[in-house]
């Protein structure tokens, strides 16, 4: 036994290295894909929440039940996104509802309140709407989707 031999060797330290810099090399494309996997995610569910607040609002118009002055063009459904997030009074009764709150209208693509929409009044295929009202909603990120196929402002 010789004493004041302990320690590392430089050739150890090195492997130990290496080997720490391939794990960290193979694990950062999964976190990335992670991450990416759950902002779809948050996507569908945003647009999910999105789409869902958009028809209760048509649906409580066509039933009489929104009482406020609306433009001609506007229809049945709301003018701008932001009338969702505002607190709107039912009739008869007079029940106050909130359709979405601010978050909701955050896309988690871009990480900004801006959205893509489309009106009732414009061709299926179209890429941006006029503003009558708004009848779909799509995100405004063009990044390529993880199907490798269609892109998010396509969803």
């Amino acid at each position: 036994m010789r004493s004041g031999s302990r320690g590392f060797t430089i050739a150890e330290l090195i492997t130990v290295c290496a080997i720490i810099t391939i794990l960290a090399a193979l694990a950062l494309p999964v976190a990335r894909f992670g991450l990416r996997r759950q902002k779809e995610i948050e996507l569908r569910e945003t647009l999910r929440r999105i789409t869902d607040a958009i028809d209760r609002w048509h649906d409580y118009k066509v039933a009489g039940r929104i009482k406020a002055q609306f433009s001609i063009d506007q229809g049945d459904y709301p003018k701008e996104l932001k009338d969702l997030t505002e607190v709107i009074e039912l009739q008869p009764d007079g029940k106050k509802i909130r359709l979405l709150r601010e978050r909701d209208l955050i896309d988690p693509m871009t990480g900004k309140s801006e959205w893509n929409t489309l009106s009732s009044t414009d061709e299926p295929d179209a890429q941006s709407g006029s503003t009558n009202n708004v009848f779909e909603v799509h995100s405004k990120s063009t990044a390529l989707a993880l199907d490798g196929k269609t892109h998010y402002n396509e969803w």
